[in-house]
């Protein structure tokens, strides 16, 4: 079976590799970000009642800064998924048609390809993105590792969720995609999918900063479980029997939005336009 889809996972990690100058700019962009809010960060612990030792909503400043660092690196490691684009261009250009008479699942061909694009990605960017921080972290005393048999089950978990991540965060991508089947408008599509994924995933700060049961509400949300979640996993902020929760939260979501995706494609399908033929 895997073997049908192998050139899908191949196409996805090779499209990855063709776009060498899309990770240059993102290493400058990123690092940009990161210090421009680590400042905004910087001036709001110093106005804090304890200074910069001030702990705000659980995160210490140091913890702050790591998180940033890492969920910026995280973030690009999950959310290269060109699903919502690829269906957006197949309905226009009349393609479409041609993927109902493939003897293969058309979803499963969007799980390999984004799977395929997401290892090479952690492979050439996230991995060493991670180590490095880790070590420069280390060093200048932003983490603290109780053990390494600990920090060994903890990289366990964070792959696990990470793997979670990329479901859901593909799912997601698939089912604004097949809302182009309605609308025929992928790019108003993914502006409004990225504005609530960037807002409800801790991408732009921590869920715990949001306010009483807004807060309870969006982190058993699947949009946690994109970003801040399995960072926080790996930052080792959540107890073992939390992360199995998150764990827990996460598998099940892929199941309700698989589904939900599955339901939705049907009726879609049936009701297809294409503007290409």
């Amino acid at each position: 079976m895997f073997k049908r889809y192998k050139p899908f996972f191949r196409a996805g990690a090779m499209d990855f590799l063709a776009y060498k100058f899309s990770v240059f700019t993102w290493l400058i962009i990123s690092a940009l970000e990161v210090v421009c809010v680590a400042f905004l960060w910087v001036a709001v612990y110093k106005n804090s009642p304890d200074g910069i030792n001030s702990v705000i909503n659980g995160f210490t400043f140091k913890e702050m800064i790591v998180y940033l660092v890492m969920i910026n690196i995280f973030t690009f490691v999950i959310s290269d998924s060109t699903t919502l684009f690829t269906i957006n261009e197949e309905i226009k250009n009349g393609t479409i048609a041609m993927s109902f008479t493939k003897p293969i699942s058309y979803r499963m061909r969007f799980i390999v390809t984004t799977v395929g694009s997401a290892a090479v990605n952690f492979m050439i960017i996230g991995l060493p993105g991670f180590t490095i921080s880790y070590v420069i972290f280390g060093i200048l005393g932003f983490i603290e590792f109780s053990s390494v048999w600990s920090f060994l089950l903890y990289l366990l978990l964070f792959f696990i969720s990470g793997i979670i991540a990329i479901l859901i965060n593909d799912v997601i991508n698939y089912i604004f995609g097949v809302l182009c089947f309605y609308t025929s408008s992928g790019w108003g599509l993914n502006q409004i999918k990225d504005v609530v994924i960037s807002f409800l995933s801790g991408t732009l700060i921590p869920l715990s900063f949001f306010p009483g049961v807004f807060k309870t509400i969006v982190s058993y949300l699947p949009f946690a479980g994109i970003a801040q979640n399995p960072v926080l996993i790996m930052l080792m902020k959540v107890s073992y029997l939390e992360t199995l929760k998150i764990i827990g939260i996460g598998l099940g979501w892929v199941i309700v939005l698989e589904t939900f995706a599955k339901l939705l494609f049907s009726h879609a399908s049936k009701k297809i336009t294409v503007q290409g033929g």
